[in-house]
């Protein structure tokens, strides 16, 4: 009998943790549903981006920004392959921020990260926003400042 309980007590317990997950995950969707607005201005899927360095010299690269409708953000330079995994959310007023870390490597060896911190904008479906990065561990690495525009990618049959 003793065993039952603690059986059923363990079965309760997974079912409301179960439960308050699905919840919690639907919760989250449903408030980036509502603040996103239309269709348009959704930030969840992929980007195809277009980066203007301003700070401390002017520079200009292709980038892939993916939104995950759980709050996660990838990053992938179009200059080196260089991946970067993030979080990302919208506040009150319609904007998306987004923060990211970039590992960096030298010569095949890690020498330390790049953190990013990104601010967007949708309007009439182009992303558009500013980010400044910071380099930990990275000899010579000065801070970064720059704006981004971009268009989102849609499938497409072949």
């Amino acid at each position: 009998m003793k065993n039952l309980r603690s059986f059923v007590l363990v079965g309760v317990l997974v079912s409301a943790s179960v439960a308050g997950l699905a919840f919690a995950r639907g919760g989250n969707q449903d408030v980036q549903a509502t603040q996103g607005g239309a269709e348009n201005e959704r930030i969840e899927g992929s980007w195809y981006v277009t980066a203007q360095v301003t700070e401390p010299s002017p520079a200009t690269f292709d980038v892939l920004y993916a939104f995950d409708a759980g709050g996660a953000f990838t990053r992938v330079d179009g200059r080196n392959n260089a991946p970067a995994l993030g979080t990302w959310k919208r506040i009150e007023d319609g904007e998306i921020i987004f923060s990211a870390i970039l590992f960096n490597f030298t010569g095949g060896v890690r020498t330390g990260y790049i953190v990013g911190k990104f601010s967007a904008r949708i309007v009439d479906g182009t992303l558009t926003g500013t980010f400044t990065a910071e380099g930990n561990g990275i000899p010579g690495f000065l801070p970064r400042s720059g704006s981004f525009t971009g268009t989102r990618i849609v499938p497409e049959q072949p």
